[in-house]
């Protein structure tokens, strides 16, 4: 038998790219960027987007990029630009050569364009500046920039490199990193600034799910008070209509449960994937303490995880709210089915009691149909008898008397016969 011809399977290609989907950039020390997360309202598609970005490429002369890419980089001037979409955001990463203002003009240019790379209406989510500087260029004096009250500054890569941050937004709203290289290549020191950048990135990212569990809070808690109410209820309610109309107020908490479930369950998931990129973030910089100075892990330890323990938190109430009820509703129904047996009980008895009495009241009709027809027949029979002449042999009367046992019995067979066909 001939061997079939060999055929890919159609998704190898894009499996295979995973892997080079978000390649490193090398950077050169000294450099200033600028790196700013939009959530798109609603979510773009990819093909939208890389239309949009290809579009601007071209107006721009820079290479357009291909159909299914998630990372594209491009040159304009002496700012190179990079262009990541992600599952609910696109970033917008752009970095220049350093300088005392390079800051100012990268925010001027992702003002220019910016609007130009998303396809949909873009809000601003995350925006981190970042400088790359040699041991030389960054003295003492630069940490007056920063605040005192939450600077974390630390070494990391073995010492061949030192970050200072203090996660406060700058006066054009931006949280500032300042990285000073001490003997890191350019690929080292892309990788390190890469990093650093999606810390603040996806810590933004992960206080959303923060924020939506403070909205939902009051409805959860009011959602565990109506359980309480109704369980409570539950025990108390003895009629049978007393105890559907509690399981009606439970049908509706039951909708509320789900609306809420349904709505934040995706938020909260997605807070929990941030979350677990920060850490495996932090884990990779591997960040070394300096005395006197906080590690951004040790700030993020104190701010972000408190945050993240309470979303975790509220996912698990949602969960329990959602056993009680389910519990709640199972009792609810078992005792309606209880009150329903009884219920059925006591109109069982009641139909038998009603069958007892029409079968006593259809035996006394049927005795009396039993007299009134032999009656009949008797006094038929006396007319037939007297008719006759049947007195030369014997007396009318007693003929007439005898006949009363033998018509009573037959017509008492005969109904029977009748009864006994009619129950078949």
């Amino acid at each position: 038998m001939a061997g079939q011809e060999q055929t890919e399977h159609p998704l190898r290609a894009s499996i295979l790219s995973e892997v080079h989907a978000r390649p490193y950039t090398p950077i050169q020390t000294p450099r200033s960027l600028l790196k700013q997360a939009f959530v798109c309202k609603p979510a773009g598609s990819l093909e939208a987007d890389i239309r949009k970005l290809s579009s601007w490429c071209q107006t721009h002369g820079i290479r357009s990029p291909n159909t299914k890419t998630r990372q594209h980089t491009g040159k304009l001037k002496s700012t190179r630009i990079t262009w990541e979409r992600h599952t609910e955001f696109i970033t917008l990463t752009w970095d220049c050569p350093y300088s005392k203002n390079a800051h100012k003009n990268l925010l001027e240019m992702a003002k220019l364009h910016s609007a130009d790379l998303i396809a949909c209406p873009p809000q601003l989510i995350s925006s981190t500046r970042l400088d790359l500087l040699d041991k030389g260029q960054v003295g003492g004096f630069d940490l007056m920039d920063f605040s005192s009250d939450s600077l974390c500054m630390s070494d990391v890569e073995h010492k061949r490199a030192r970050i200072i941050t203090d996660f406060r937004q700058d006066e054009d709203g931006s949280t500032r990193f300042m990285v000073q290289n001490n003997g890191l290549a350019g690929p080292e020191a892309g990788i390190l600034v890469r990093r650093l950048l999606e810390i603040e990135t996806y810590r933004i990212m992960a206080l959303l799910g923060f924020e939506a569990v403070k909205k939902i809070t009051p409805d959860i808690a009011s959602i565990e008070v109506g359980l309480v109410r109704l369980t409570s209820d539950i025990r108390g309610k003895s009629d049978l209509q007393e105890t559907r109309e509690t399981l009606e107020n439970i049908t509706d908490i039951a909708a509320e449960l789900a609306n809420l479930s349904a709505s934040s369950q995706y938020r909260l998931s997605a807070t929990k994937a941030y979350f677990e990129l920060v850490k495996a973030r932090l884990m990779r910089i591997d960040e070394t303490a300096i005395d006197g100075y906080s590690k951004v892990e040790e700030f993020l330890n104190k701010r972000l995880y408190p945050a993240m323990r309470t979303c975790q938190t509220t996912e698990k109430r949602i969960g329990v709210a959602d056993k009680k009820l389910s519990r709640a509703t199972d009792l609810l129904r078992t005792k309606v089915d209880i009150q329903m047996q009884a219920q059925n009980h006591q109109l069982l008895d009641t139909m038998n009691q009603r069958a007892l009495m029409q079968y006593r009241l259809q035996t006394t009709v049927e005795g009396l149909s039993i007299a009134a027809v032999s009656y009949y027949i008797v006094g038929l029979f006396a007319y037939f008898a007297k008719g006759i002449g049947v007195e030369t042999f014997i007396s009318t009367k007693l003929l007439t008397a005898i006949s009363v046992p033998i018509v009573v019995f037959g017509v008492w067979y005969i109904i029977r016969r009748v009864k006994k066909h009619h129950e078949k």
